[in-house]
């Protein structure tokens, strides 16, 4: 019997986060740092605007989710996805 290298999806989404918040980071220091790359700043935020609030009276919960992405942090979760697949 051969050796099964299963990975979870936990795994997968652990390396897209990771990959995905270096590539923001690094697309944000280059846009900064060489005025020729200041495109690599501009962001775009998905998700919602206000938060939801669900009252019950004894506890209250909010939900909010949102994503700021440009094109450095696409390209990391790729590189994270391409990594997943090699592993």
């Amino acid at each position: 019997m051969g050796k099964y290298n299963y990975r979870g999806i936990g795994y997968l989404i652990i390396l897209l986060l990771i990959f995905g918040l270096a590539g923001t980071m690094f697309g944000e220091i280059l846009g900064s740092s060489i005025r020729q790359l200041s495109a690599l700043q501009k962001s775009y935020y998905i998700g919602l605007n206000k938060p939801i609030f669900l009252d019950l009276k004894v506890l209250t919960l909010t939900f909010a989710l949102s994503f700021k992405i440009n094109i450095l942090t696409i390209i990391g979760m790729i590189i994270g996805f391409f990594l997943y697949k090699k592993m």
